[in-house]
């Protein structure tokens, strides 16, 4: 029923009542709040996601210990392996070696019969994996973590002459457990207390926060 003054219905086609849209006042305010709840949400998200990666990481550790004490309590003579500290095989190695082929001195070459699975020499934060090779071609064809051990190695063969360095290394672990034996190659865990990288101690082979800075370590003979 119309007005009786003749001024049009303000009512709707089904006799409600016609509301009003949001203002734009409105609307900037509930953009900005959910711009806060993402801005509140999204570094919790991400630092759930760091958190996550590192408990892999740790994980890698952990494995790649086990492996390395199964090794030695089943060999004649307990050394700890003698190879190259961090292998990239599928860049590094002999030049006449085909491709996808394991460097024989590298890490994945000695290692790999100790594990279950040479995933684990990769850490899930390592953005340094060479560019020619992707996610899965990495497995077995690269290592993030650095063996210490193998430079400790090296530096006793090149600059003390020792012609058994695996000999003098490992006695040089028996006697500082808390060594790390493996840690990650690059810095891919900030947060550490004193230095921001994930290692495995040889003691108890456990896998924690790198406690050594390794531009101040030292070595046997050092």
């Amino acid at each position: 029923m119309r007005p009786s003054d003749g001024t049009p219905d303000r009512r709707g086609v089904y006799g409600g009542i016609r509301r009003r849209g949001f203002t734009l006042i409105e609307l900037l305010v509930v953009v900005g709040v959910i711009a806060v709840l993402l801005a509140i949400t999204l570094p919790a998200l991400s630092g759930a996601q760091a958190a996550s990666r590192r408990v892999k990481c740790l994980a890698n550790l952990k494995g790649v210990g086990v492996g390395v004490q199964v090794f030695l309590n089943e060999a004649q003579e307990k050394y700890l392996p003698y190879c190259l500290p961090l292998d990239d095989s599928s860049v590094l190695g002999p030049a006449d070696q085909s491709p996808g082929e394991v460097n024989p001195g590298g890490v994945l070459a000695t290692f790999g019969p100790m594990l279950d699975s040479l995933a684990v020499m990769i850490c899930p934060s390592d953005r340094d994996i060479p560019a020619g090779l992707t996610d899965a071609e990495a497995v077995g064809r690269h290592c993030s973590y650095e063996y210490w051990a193998g430079t400790l190695m090296l530096a006793r063969e090149i600059f003390r002459d020792d012609r058994s360095p695996w000999v003098s290394v490992t006695r040089f672990y028996e006697n500082n457990p808390d060594f790390p034996v493996f840690a990650d190659s690059t810095e891919r865990h900030p947060g550490g207390a004193e230095y921001d990288q994930n290692a495995l101690y040889y003691g108890d082979w456990r896998a924690d926060w790198l406690r050594l800075n390794p531009e101040d370590s030292v070595g046997p003979g050092s």
